[in-house]
């Protein structure tokens, strides 16, 4: 997923969705995931040329190059359902009744690229403030239902505290004549969907470092500094002062249950100083030329991930249409 990973607003939902939206027991990335960055982290990014700026308002109908090597709120929420049907069917080979919890509602935008560049709509910031409508609102998951010893033994593949639920060192034991899975039945329906590893909840890590690194690179290119040093004389024309968007977003005097009115005039200055500035259009210009360099990079590295996004996806259809 695509969305900001770079917020700073305790409130707002733009940050990066892998954290926010996908649950730890749902979807994960696959081994080819596993390949890191070909280069540390923090070292050095070459800056890119920008031949084409578009004119943008907004960039939620426009999608990164990283996009396919990410799972989507669909692939996501089919996987995680997928995972507790095959969970649930494993219980029920051991004579088990159960339930897998339902997944916690998070906010999510309309698209991944609704707010990775903050606010855009002057008319919603006049009434939301920074945090769009629907994201102040913390999530609240639902308490699960205690497990007996022999229900968590089973689901998880252990009940020792020095082993991990439903990893590879957990399970084996016999239980009412069967062999437990490894991992437990958690664990088998990982292994089922290609969701086995330690980024279990996630997307695959070289993908998710390109997503981040790109926005947090996008800042020091010449273009985006540019654009902000326009944006911020615009912001002071109106009585604030930020150096750039994000300083304005990430502003301490917004950590409030509901947006002030202070917080609300800022906001809708920002959006309009972004629309008058062409700020959006800047600086999703570079952050996607960062990225198709990174793609570039990293392409046979990418290939798999793309591949096994293919593959656990179409899985999960068959196991949610009743063939898998």
């Amino acid at each position: 997923m695509t969305s900001s990973p770079a917020s700073g607003h305790p409130k707002a939902a733009v940050v990066l969705a892998t954290a926010a939206v996908l649950l730890a027991g749902g979807c994960s990335s696959s081994s080819p995931s596993s390949s890191g960055p070909s280069r540390p982290k923090g070292a050095a990014v070459a800056m890119p040329e920008v031949s084409s700026v578009p004119r943008l308002v907004t960039a939620a109908d426009r999608s990164l190059p990283i996009a396919p090597y990410l799972l989507s709120d669909k692939q996501s929420d089919e996987l995680t359902a997928a995972q507790a049907e095959l969970t649930e069917q494993c219980m029920t080979r051991f004579g088990l009744r159960y339930t897998a919890p339902a997944p916690t509602p998070v906010f999510r935008p309309r698209t991944p690229t609704q707010f990775r560049y903050g606010v855009t709509d002057p008319k919603a910031a006049a009434v939301d403030g920074f945090a769009p409508a629907g994201s102040r609102t913390a999530p609240t998951a639902a308490e699960p239902a205690p497990l007996s010893a022999e229900m968590t033994l089973v689901l998880t593949g252990t009940n020792d505290p020095h082993v991990k639920p439903g990893s590879t060192a957990a399970g084996g034991q016999v239980h009412k004549g069967r062999r437990i899975p490894v991992g437990g039945c958690v664990g088998e329906a990982r292994a089922r969907l290609l969701s086995e590893g330690p980024e279990a909840g996630g997307d695959a890590e070289l993908s998710n470092d390109i997503n981040i690194d790109s926005f947090e690179s996008s800042r020091r290119h010449p273009l985006v500094r540019a654009v902000f040093a326009k944006w911020s004389r615009c912001m002071e024309d109106r009585g604030f002062s930020y150096p750039d968007p994000l300083a304005a977003t990430g502003d301490s005097a917004w950590r409030t249950s509901t947006a002030s009115a202070k917080e609300k005039a800022a906001a809708r200055a920002d959006a309009d100083c972004k629309r008058r500035n062409n700020v959006v259009g800047v600086w999703y210009a570079v952050d996607a030329a960062l990225q198709r360099q990174a793609i570039e990079r990293n392409s046979a590295a990418l290939a798999k991930i793309k591949k096994a996004i293919g593959a656990r996806t179409r899985i999960a259809a068959a196991v949610l249409a009743g063939s898998g």
